[in-house]
């Protein structure tokens, strides 16, 4: 499965909060979303590390992606 455009609205969705609601077992998408949920960025600053994360770690990342359409 293709990952969405960087102009979806899942992006934003998962910026704010919407990782939590993955299920993963993927070490690292863990981990941004507890960084994040500290994090002093913008919405819009998330959104665009979110999607760097996904387009960097793809390969890694079927199940999650494959969850995108439902958040």
């Amino acid at each position: 499965m293709a990952l969405p455009s960087k102009s979806a609205p899942c992006w934003q969705k998962l910026a704010n909060g919407g990782l939590k609601k993955l299920r993963t077992t993927n070490l690292g998408a863990q981990m941004l979303s507890q960084r994040l949920e500290m994090s002093k960025l913008t919405p819009a600053q998330k959104a665009d590390e979110v999607y760097d994360f996904f387009v960097k770690w793809e390969r890694g990342l079927a199940n999650e992606i494959a969850q995108l359409s439902s958040i």
